[in-house]
């Protein structure tokens, strides 16, 4: 990088000025002289440039500027972050292996980088690429209220997947702490809860979804402010009841069976089951799309009416067909979030055989190279996490 200086000379007898660069941190050196020498004739300003080179290294380098003149010295201090602009990237291959099989995976590291790292897992559920999935979430830079609730909520479980020390069983309550804490600054009087600080409405999706982790992060023994989650229960008891159906034909119709289903679990989930809009949304099972008809069933099952969750999914494909992000914009949709929403239902359920396959779905999923939203991430790893619950051992 090239250092602009620009030097003021304020008085007549301000004549040569000899202006320094000292460099530290961050891996940087400079290169060429790291002294100028300047003339004025007159009072003005010059400018002068060094140049600067960043190493292998990041971090903050700090930069020290003097400028000595006729009996007159001035010093000014500058910390630059050095970072780097390339992202992290990450090679996989992923074996399933049988009892008394073996199988060999083989690595290739590049010898010019300092950062290589080889992380190996080994499982008894289908992989869930847990290194690089937990690795995008913790370094997920953007915090609207959807992305925040995602970051924390696959924290509840890594317990499941792994052995986790005192460092980082610290470092996930931290985080978690967090979230739930930034969480309570977005939640409106009314109970509902904003996209984004400041918003004036709450956004339903994102008032189900905040819900639904800071439920899960109560049961998981983290403390959740009582008069939050009663401003919210009664949010979305609200919602639920006067909930309406839009005409089939808006192209909103799937996304809004979707969106009250999904209240309604969550509403399970409190322990505050809403049974009339349950039951009334049964009655128009025909009409639901799939997503809705397997959240409802969920809701049902957490409400121990497995029969009625039978009887609401029965012969339902468990593969949803992909669709564009837009297409499910109100309700943050994918097919890779739907299908393991799935996955949880069925544990939900007690249909541990089926889940154990739909698993297997949502871990190829989870391994694939391409682009994969951060509620995707949070609810592969949440319903992974839900099925090694149920399957034992780490």
């Amino acid at each position: 990088i090239t250092v602009p200086v620009n030097i003021f000379a304020m008085e007549n007898q301000v004549k040569n000025v000899t202006v320094s660069l000292q460099a530290s941190g961050g891996g940087v050196q400079i290169v060429g002289t790291n002294q100028q020498s300047l003339k004025f004739t007159q009072p003005g300003d010059q400018l002068v440039f060094f140049t600067l080179k960043t190493g292998s290294k990041t971090g903050k380098a700090t930069i020290h500027l003097t400028a000595n003149g006729s009996g007159q010295q001035t010093k000014e201090t500058i910390e630059i972050d050095v970072r780097n602009p390339n992202p992290v990237v990450t090679l996989r291959n992923s074996q399933w292996i049988e009892a008394g099989q073996s199988k060999e995976l083989s690595y290739n590291l590049s010898s010019s980088s300092a950062n290589n790292q080889i992380k190996l897992e080994v499982s008894r559920i289908p992989s869930v690429d847990i290194s690089r999935r937990f690795d995008f979430l913790y370094n997920y830079q953007h915090h609207c209220t959807e992305q925040l609730t995602s970051k924390a909520l696959p924290l509840l479980f890594v317990a499941q997947f792994k052995t986790i020390d005192k460092t980082e069983a610290e470092k996930i309550k931290t985080n978690v702490q967090e979230a739930i804490k930034q969480l309570y600054s977005r939640q409106l009087p009314n109970g509902g809860f904003v996209y984004w600080p400041g918003n004036a409405s709450a956004n339903e999706w994102i008032t189900s979804y905040a819900g639904m982790f800071l439920v899960m992060a109560q049961e998981k023994g983290y403390a959740v402010n009582a008069n939050v989650l009663n401003k919210w229960k009664r949010f979305q008891r609200s919602a639920a009841q006067n909930w309406r159906t839009p005409q089939q034909d808006t192209g909103y119709y799937w996304q809004s069976d979707l969106q009250q289903a999904f209240r309604l679990y969550t509403l399970a989930l409190a322990g505050a089951p809403e049974h009339g809009a349950m039951n009334r949304m049964k009655e128009m099972q025909q009409d639901l799309s799939l997503q809705a008809k397997w959240r409802l069933a969920a809701a049902y099952a957490l409400n121990g009416k497995t029969k009625a969750a039978n009887e609401l999914v029965f012969n339902a494909k468990t593969t949803v067909e992909p669709y564009s992000p837009s297409a499910g914009s109100y309700v943050y949709g994918s097919y890779d979030r739907d299908e393991a929403m799935i996955l949880e239902t069925l544990l939900l359920m007690g249909r541990e055989r089926e889940a154990f396959t739909q698993a297997q779905k949502v871990s190829k999923n989870l391994s694939r190279e391409d682009w994969f939203s951060t509620q995707s991430t949070a609810f592969a790893l949440m319903a992974m996490g839900r099925l090694a619950e149920k399957l034992s051992g780490t």
